[in-house]
C-alpha cells in the first residue's frame, strides 16, 4: 500500500513549528542566520516565515541586535493551554499504569492545609486496602504524599500549633524529626509511609510539578505491608518517579539542566 499523500501545507507548518521549537530557556533569542542554520532552512525561507510570525505577534525582534524572540501571542496561547489542563485527566493513564504494573492501589493527591486530599485513584490487585475514596483526607504528616507535598512547598514549612498527632506508634510526632524527614525527601526525590497512617499499610509517593516547577500534586502507590515489602520500595520509587515525571511534562514542566 502506498503512503498517503501529505496534506497540502503540512511541510510549511512543520517548518514554522521547528522555528518556534528552537526557542528555549537556554536560548531565548536567535539571529536570522543562527536560526536558519539551527532548523536547516535557507535564510530566505526562514525570513519569510519569521515575517509572518512577527506580523501575528508570535515572535518579536529585540531592539538593537534585531534577534528574534518569542512574542506576546505565545504567552496568550500558553496561558490558554495551561487553563485547559486538568491534572486528573493528565494523570489518569499513569494511575492505571501504576496500579496494573505494581499491583498496588495508586492515587493522585494534593495538599489542603495540613491534610492531603485524594483527587483520583485506581485500585490495584489486592483485596486489602486502606478503604479510601476520592475526596478522602488524611493528616499530611502521616502520609507519603503529604511529605512529598510539604517537602516541595514554596517557602519555609511552618510548625503547626499543637503536636503532630500520632496515628500509630510509627507516626512522626517530633517537629524536628519531621523537618529532617522532609530534607531526606528532597534529597531522594520520593517519600515513604511505613505504617505511620495505619498499621499494616505502606505507601510510596513522588512529586508532580507544574509548568513553573512547583510541586502541586503527588502520585502514590500503597498497600498491605506483606506486599509492600522493604525490598520493593526502591523499585516502586523508581516507577513512581518516572510516572510522576511524565505527568509533570504533560503539565508543561521542563527540567532545567
Amino acid at each position: 500500500m502506498s503512503s498517503p499523500e501529505p496534506i497540502p501545507g503540512t511541510r510549511a507548518v512543520q517548518r514554522v513549528l521547528s522555528l518556534l521549537s528552537a526557542f528555549s530557556d537556554e536560548r531565548s533569542a536567535w539571529t536570522l542566520t543562527e536560526l536558519s542554520e539551527k532548523v536547516g532552512l535557507s535564510k530566505a525561507t526562514a525570513h519569510r516565515m519569521l515575517g509572518v510570525l512577527e506580523q501575528e505577534g508570535f515572535v518579536v525582534r529585540r531592539s538593537g541586535s534585531g534577534a528574534f524572540q518569542l512574542g506576546p501571542e505565545m504567552i496568550v496561547l500558553g496561558v490558554r493551554a495551561l487553563k485547559a489542563v486538568d491534572v486528573r485527566a493528565v494523570a489518569r493513564s499513569e494511575l492505571r499504569f501504576l496500579a496494573e504494573s505494581t499491583g498496588a492501589d495508586a492515587s493522585l493527591e494534593s495538599l489542603v492545609g495540613s491534610e492531603v486530599l485524594i483527587l483520583d485513584e485506581e485500585r490495584g490487585q489486592g483485596l486489602l486496602a486502606l478503604g479510601t475514596e476520592v475526596g478522602t483526607r488524611w493528616p499530611a504528616h502521616a502520609t507519603a504524599t503529604g511529605k512529598v507535598l510539604l517537602a516541595g512547598a514554596e517557602g519555609p514549612t511552618v510548625e503547626p500549633p499543637g503536636e503532630l498527632q500520632p496515628l500509630t506508634a510509627h507516626t512522626i510526632t517530633s517537629w524536628s524529626d519531621f523537618i529532617e524527614a522532609l530534607s531526606e525527601v528532597r534529597e531522594k526525590g520520593f517519600a515513604t509511609n511505613l505504617e505511620e497512617l495505619e498499621y499494616g499499610y505502606i505507601s510510596v509517593a513522588a512529586p508532580v510539578r507544574d509548568s513553573e516547577g512547583r510541586t502541586t500534586a503527588a502520585l502514590s502507590v500503597g498497600g498491605p505491608s506483606h506486599r509492600m515489602t522493604a525490598d520493593r520500595i526502591p523499585e516502586l520509587a523508581k516507577v513512581l518517579q518516572e510516572a510522576a515525571s511524565r505527568v509533570s511534562e504533560r503539565l508543561g514542566y521542563r527540567r532545567r539542566l
